[in-house]
């Protein structure tokens, strides 16, 4: 009950309708790949052609999301947002003016455009969770906002490509895009100018104590504090960027990615090994079903497993899911293994995205939260191309073989950088308690003179 009471909770604080808004506005980037290799495909019967123009798209993506994020950090997601918007909506239309017109050399360029302005909703709504959750004291519920957003983003991601093919169906191969080009309009400009796009937060500068004026009972417990934890909390309330952490963070979720790209192009080779090249999308489908509902369910852990040790566990877990893979020798065993790993799989996203929260600092999360996507993005496109090159040597298994790699060498990071993680949560609470107390005072002077 107490899960499904927090989601409840994250009704009441933005509104049903823009839930609704947020799942709409991500569908253009869902749609973007798959609408991409359509149109081109259609036009010019090469699936190389489409397969650079998709690539072109994907680095676009991966480059452009840290870039709207710093921006969106800088000067406020509404600005950003809305120009993001306009551009990607422009350059879908373009890209199809482009091949439609018979444009050739002005189709790679559009197309990395297009993933370079993709407007950044799911890296930014959860900012957005994040600074609305610690304006209300509720950073334990975090997690569950995250596991939200994950479930969200698997939905999104399901439904783009259906509505791609169902597009596509109207015999005009431009569809898909065009469409796409109108709900980045209809929905993520609205996205953008929502009530709760949080505000721009400046980084303050923190002048240097002078040695020996600090006295009282504050610099007493200041002393007594271990030097590594107060380093820590003076870093996130100046708002400096933990790189160690963040690249630490990008680096999970790589993985992850690479496990994704890497099962797409194995569960392609599978499907054509078996004579049915069709139920790739099926299989694949299914992946995307199973980690959804996990992720829903994410919520449901005790609070007393800390982020840290979900990190851990999911790591090992996804483990698991990708040995599975390698035991599938049927459409019904295909099915079974990608359930289990979109069941691991989902709370070792949902795991890293709510690190991320916990740790950066407010006047960075957008430029963290699009890294990560970004990393995410990166490692497809690295496990979908290892994975190729192995599938055509080894067939199917050599890039099933591509995840569990990943997945172990994810583990062992987890193993290692777990401790350290540990620490800079601690932190985060210690200094969580800090400002909640100074808080406190401030309301009740006399009871904390007393």
């Amino acid at each position: 009950m107490a899960a499904r009471a927090s989601y409840r909770d994250l009704v009441r604080i933005t509104g049903p309708w823009f839930l609704v808004l947020a799942f709409l506005a991500r569908l253009p980037a869902a749609m973007g790949p798959l609408g991409v290799i359509t149109l081109v495909v259609a036009a010019t019967g090469s699936y190389g052609t489409a397969g650079l123009a998709a690539a072109a798209y994907g680095v676009g993506a991966a480059l452009g999301g840290p870039v709207a994020g710093t921006l969106a950090d800088r000067f406020g997601q509404r600005a950003v947002g809305i120009a993001t918007a306009a551009v990607d909506a422009a350059a879908y239309a373009a890209l199809v003016l482009a091949v439609t017109g018979g444009l050739p050399a002005a189709v790679l360029p559009l197309a990395a455009l297009a993933g370079f302005a993709m407007p950044q909703v799911g890296p930014l709504v959860r900012v957005r969770w994040a600074v609305l959750l610690g304006d209300r004291g509720r950073q334990r519920q975090l997690p569950t906002a995250m596991a939200y957003e994950g479930a969200v983003d698997e939905a999104s991601f399901l439904a783009g490509p259906a509505l791609v093919g169902v597009l596509a169906l109207s015999g005009w191969a431009g569809a898909p895009l065009l469409v796409a080009s109108a709900l980045t309009v209809l929905a993520a400009v609205p996205f953008a100018l929502h009530r709760t796009v949080p505000p721009v937060l400046r980084a303050p500068r923190v002048a240097p104590a002078k040695a020996g004026r600090a006295t009282g009972p504050a610099a007493a417990g200041r002393a007594g504090a271990g030097r590594r934890g107060h380093a820590a909390e003076r870093a996130g309330a100046a708002g400096r960027m933990p790189f160690t952490r963040v690249a630490v963070l990008v680096a999970a979720m790589s993985v992850i990615g690479v496990v994704f790209g890497a099962t797409q192009t194995g569960v392609t080779a599978f499907a054509d090994s078996l004579g049915s090249p069709g139920s790739a999308g099926l299989i694949y489908a299914v992946l995307g079903v199973g980690s959804a509902l996990a992720g829903l369910a994410v919520a449901w852990l005790p609070e007393s497993l800390g982020p840290v040790s979900r990190y851990v566990w999911s790591a090992a877990a996804l483990v698991a899911g990708t040995a599975g893979l390698l035991l599938a020798h049927s459409t019904p065993t295909a099915l079974a293994a990608v359930v289990v790993l979109g069941v691991t799989a989902a709370p070792y996203l949902i795991s890293g995205y709510a690190l991320a929260g916990r740790l950066c600092p407010p006047s960075r999360a957008g430029m963290v939260m699009t890294l990560l996507a970004s990393g995410v993005v990166a490692g497809v496109s690295l496990g979908a191309a290892v994975a190729g090159k192995l599938a055509d040597a080894y067939g199917y298994r050599g890039a099933f073989a591509v995840p569990l790699v990943a997945a172990t060498l994810g583990l062992l990071l987890a193993a290692l950088v777990g401790p350290g993680l540990r620490r800079a949560v601690r932190a985060a609470d210690r200094a969580d308690a800090a400002t909640a107390a100074q808080a406190a005072a401030a309301r009740h002077p006399a009871l904390t003179a007393a």
